[in-house]
């Protein structure tokens, strides 16, 4: 039984493992390209409320590419923001010469590992969205689901290392404006710019890059749907053999005998191709 465990296992690791990622260098919005790297970062925002006799003070860390670097290990797991949050609230409370006291601490984007962001934007005709629309779905708190929407606006003139604006903060809904070069679709400034349809006779190696990635991604999808469908025929044919032949041990493997001669037959092979190129193997009669 132990073998169809760990195949199993192997199972789970390799569909994880070939997942889609949400990649920030290389998003995809409205049929535009953007680079959103440069905002790869745990971004600080707060503000802060007098509650007399007390100072609440709010904070908000945003980081648009992945989820929040993890707090150190001072830092009580309580008062922690949650893991794979991306979006984190919290809020302090100050008294006169008492020390600061956390009241609050959750995701407003973010909840497992395999969330990630929606990204939106409308535009019409080939016209590069001037804004689009970040979103992602947070922690419930109190039967309310909190959530994060941030606007993120086309500024060449701004520098990517602004902060965003806080809008609002309301039913749960954190409402942030972000005005950065980095929310520009590639080719706003001439740089990653493909030709149009009709430029056929410019600029005719521009799709050479993107030939490659297209390319990269085909054998890539092609080398993960091989490997998972080795784990699934590993692991049903475990499941077959144990279950309806009854077999133990390492006789639970399908095809065992194969696999015993695998590493030979690879040998054998690679031995008759390095012969071939070599020219060590050549056809007629040999002297004896």
């Amino acid at each position: 039984m132990r073998p169809f465990f760990t195949l199993a296992i192997l199972a789970s690791a390799a569909i994880h493992v070939t997942s889609a990622a949400f990649d920030c260098k290389k998003a995809q919005i409205a049929g535009f390209a953007y680079d959103l790297s440069a905002l790869a970062r745990d971004t600080i925002l707060e503000r802060s409320a007098t509650t007399a006799p007390t100072i609440t003070k709010t904070k908000y860390v945003i980081n648009p590419c992945a989820p929040l670097q993890s707090a150190p290990d001072s830092v009580p797991k309580i008062d922690q923001c949650p893991e794979n949050a991306w979006v984190c609230r919290s809020v302090t409370n100050y008294k006169d010469k008492e020390g600061a006291r956390l009241t609050e601490v959750n995701s407003v984007g973010g909840k497992s590992k395999s969330d990630e962001p929606t990204l939106q934007a409308t535009t019409s005709g080939s016209e590069r969205p001037a804004e689009f629309h970040w979103k992602m779905s947070g922690a419930e708190v109190d039967g309310v689901k909190w959530s994060t929407d941030i606007k993120f606006v086309c500024n060449k003139g701004a520098k990517n290392e602004d902060s965003p604006k806080l809008v609002a903060f309301k039913d749960g809904l954190l409402e942030l404006e972000w005005s950065v070069p980095a929310a520009c679709a590639l080719g706003d400034d001439g740089k990653d710019k493909a030709p149009e349809d009709g430029n056929k006779d410019g600029d005719k190696g521009g799709d050479k890059d993107g030939e490659e990635t297209s390319g990269g991604g085909f054998f890539s999808t092609v080398f993960s749907l091989f490997i998972s469908g080795l784990v699934l025929y590993l692991v049903l044919g475990v499941m077959y053999n144990y279950l309806v032949v009854r077999a133990t041990g390492m006789d639970v493997i399908p095809n065992l005998a194969f696999w015993r001669e695998f590493p030979y037959l690879c040998t054998d092979f690679a031995q008759h191709i390095w012969d071939t190129v070599s020219g060590r193997r050549r056809g007629g009669y040999s002297v004896v």
